[in-house]
C-alpha cells in the first residue's frame, strides 16, 4: 500500500531507490518498473513531485525480485504465444484469399488479402498487419522483461 501521508524526504526509513537497490543487489531501473507495474506496492511512498521511495522493512530481497521478474517473463510469454496463435489466424486466411485469387482470377480480391495492405492500426483490426503491430509490441515487451531478467542475474 502506498503511503501518502509521509514525505519519505524528510524520514530516515524510506530510502531513495537507488539505496534500496543497492541493499538487495538490484538495479534502480528494475525496482521503478516494479513499482510502475504495481508489482512493490507495499511500502512505497511518493514525494509531492511523485518520486517513489521504498521504506526500508519493505525492501525485496534479490530472490524476491528475481521470482517477480520470472513470473513477469513467462506471463510475456504466454502474450506472446497468443498474439503468434492469432497471427496464425490471419496468414491462413490471407492464404485462403490469394488461393482464391489464384483458382478465380476474374474474382474479386478477398477482404483479408485486402486488409493485409492497412497499415492503419488500433485495437479493433482484426488483420493481418493489425496481428503483426500487436505481435511487434508484445515482443518489444518481452524482450524488456528478458532485459531487466538478465541484468539482474548477471549482477550476482
Amino acid at each position: 500500500m502506498e503511503h501518502t501521508d509521509v514525505d519519505p524526504t524528510e524520514h530516515p526509513d524510506y530510502l531513495t531507490l537507488s539505496d534500496a537497490g543497492k541493499e538487495c543487489g538490484v538495479s534502480t531501473k528494475v525496482l521503478q518498473k516494479l513499482i510502475r507495474e504495481r508489482k512493490i506496492v507495499e511500502g512505497v511512498a511518493r514525494t509531492k513531485r511523485g518520486t517513489p521511495y521504498l521504506h526500508r522493512e519493505h525492501v525485496p530481497s534479490w530472490s524476491q525480485v528475481e521470482a517477480i521478474l520470472t513470473q513477469m517473463y513467462f506471463q510475456q510469454l504466454a502474450r506472446v504465444d497468443k498474439v503468434m496463435k492469432a497471427l496464425e489466424t490471419e496468414i491462413e486466411a490471407v492464404r485462403f484469399d490469394l488461393n482464391e485469387a489464384h483458382t478465380d482470377p476474374d474474382g474479386p480480391l478477398g477482404d483479408d488479402l485486402r486488409a493485409a495492405a492497412d497499415l492503419s492500426f488500433n485495437e479493433q483490426n482484426k488483420s493481418l498487419s493489425g496481428a503483426t503491430t500487436k505481435l511487434s509490441r508484445e515482443v518489444l515487451t518481452l524482450v524488456s522483461a528478458k532485459n531487466h531478467l538478465d541484468d539482474l542475474r548477471d549482477r550476482v
